[in-house]
């Protein structure tokens, strides 16, 4: 950590709390911070001295917190935060207030920010909260700018809340430097098996922005305009992330085989420059923006674990959040993927608006007739910046506004479902995890995995801390 510097970048210690106490907490993920890392990159690019502290990965944050603050006295301290992690990120904004006074500006970023930025600003300390993408932005407040110079911010002026015009998206990400990674201490991050096959692993970002319409989901940062890195700038990201130390890729964009031939030229890519690595697409592709010949080529090019959000084993429930896929093409992707042979990760949810106990009941069904790898459910939780979150708060289902329940995984009894009870659907959320792990068919496919990749006793131990945890600390 400099002894000077400029601006610092802030991870709250929660950020990789998602699946604790769940029946996810195996799959507990840690790793650096893409969005940290890209803003610092851009900082330090623009001649200012940046440093990321990741209060994630500490044993005792805030006196570190502290700590840093008395030896670097930055000038900025930004922050980013999920729903969840707002009120840690106001514990952050507030001790910087208590050490640093009001010399230091500081800035709240991240999605929650961009979904809610005045109810940030009135209730906490924040200076300033950042709205979408904050590459420049973050610099233009380093560089010392009038506020109301700055597009895409919302600032306090005295007892005002002032806001700024909306910052237009970036058009071209090739533009942009490489994320600062080196800034994080990388031998850190460690992950169970079930994570990465390798650690430590780093996120990778191709591309900005979803055009789909799934009614769970914000799209207030990156917005709905599909806009992609070039293969050739995707394939030196890759080549800059491995040089540094890190052994595996995960792929987290929202979109990236919206447009299936760049994902192809990209694969084909990594193959002509004998890129040897492993790499997951981690953040739930499609199953209507999939092919057969994709899977080959990915799988030639290293990619081992593909994820799908399915959601549901309900057409009527996908209906209701507009997720515009079938059941039918659920199953086809699944039948590539297994045909293929590459590990496949299926996401799902409990709580969709038409959601009903028969419904719930198809999809642990169709889950066991899908049968991926791993399989993840959760009870749906509105965010903010989606449009559920707007349909229920106008029909007055949404119960509590303390965010720190609205955990994807574990989340608090915040909003009244439509028809269901939050304990029935917590029933069926355990009965999910019973009937699909623990499902004679899974557990013999798994063994024979387990024996051919040498892994059997660790996947018993995962069993165990999943459904026995009272016997494995």
């Amino acid at each position: 950590m400099s002894s000077t510097t400029d601006v610092l970048l802030v991870n709250p210690p929660s950020a990789f709390g998602t699946y604790k106490g769940t029946k996810m907490d195996v799959y507990t993920q840690v790793y650096p911070v893409l969005s940290l890392a890209s803003l610092a990159a851009i900082l330090r690019e623009k001649g200012f001295r940046v440093s990321i502290l990741d209060l994630g990965i500490e044993g005792s944050p805030f006196q570190l917190f502290s700590k840093v603050l008395d030896e670097s006295k930055p000038r900025i301290v930004g922050v980013t935060a999920t729903t969840p992690l707002i009120s840690e990120a106001a514990q952050i904004a507030s001790i910087v207030r208590e050490k640093l006074g009001k010399e230091t500006l500081t800035v709240l970023g991240g999605p929650h920010a961009s979904a809610l930025p005045e109810e940030c600003l009135r209730l906490s300390v924040f200076d300033v909260v950042a709205v979408g993408e904050g590459d420049y932005t973050i610099v233009e407040l380093a560089e010392g700018r009038p506020l109301s110079d700055i597009k895409g911010i919302y600032y306090k002026n005295e007892d005002k809340l002032l806001s700024t015009p909306v910052r237009e998206r970036i058009k071209d990400l090739d533009i942009l430097p490489f994320p600062a990674l080196d800034l994080f201490d990388i031998k850190r991050y460690k992950s169970s098996k079930l994570v990465a096959r390798k650690s430590p692993f780093s996120d990778l970002m191709t591309s900005r922005g979803c055009v789909f319409n799934c009614s769970f989901c914000g799209k207030k940062v990156f917005g709905r305009r599909f806009i992609p890195k070039s293969p050739e700038r995707v394939i030196e990201e890759i080549k800059y992330t491995l040089r540094l130390g890190f052994r595996e890729i995960r792929n987290v964009d929202d979109c990236f085989t919206a447009n299936i031939n760049r994902a192809k030229t990209i694969c084909e890519m990594i193959l002509r420059e004998k890129l040897n690595f492993p790499w997951t697409l981690a953040g739930g592709i499609r199953v209507d923006c999939v092919d057969e010949e994709f899977l080959v080529l990915a799988k030639r090019a290293g990619l081992y674990q593909v994820s799908f959000g399915f959601e549901s084993g309900d057409q009527e429930c996908l209906n209701s959040i507009g997720k515009g896929i079938t059941l039918e093409q659920s199953l086809r992707a699944m039948e590539m993927v297994k045909k293929v042979g590459l590990e496949s990760v299926g996401f799902f949810m409990f709580g969709l608006p038409a959601e009903t106990e028969e419904s719930m009941r198809r999809t642990i069904d169709f889950a066991m007739k899908l049968m991926p790898d791993f399989a993840k459910v959760t009870i749906l939780v509105p965010i903010p910046d989606s449009k559920i979150f707007a349909d229920w708060e106008g029909e007055g289902r949404i119960i509590s506004r303390d965010w720190s329940q609205y955990k994807l995984h574990g989340a608090g009894v915040v909003y009244q479902h439509p028809t269901l009870s939050h304990d029935k659907m917590r029933e069926y959320y355990d009965l999910f995890y019973r009937k699909f792990y623990l499902n004679p068919k899974y557990l013999m496919r798994r063994a024979k995995i387990g024996i051919y990749r040498r892994t059997l006793f660790l996947d018993m131990y995962y069993g165990l801390k999943t459904f026995l945890p009272q016997l494995v600390r």
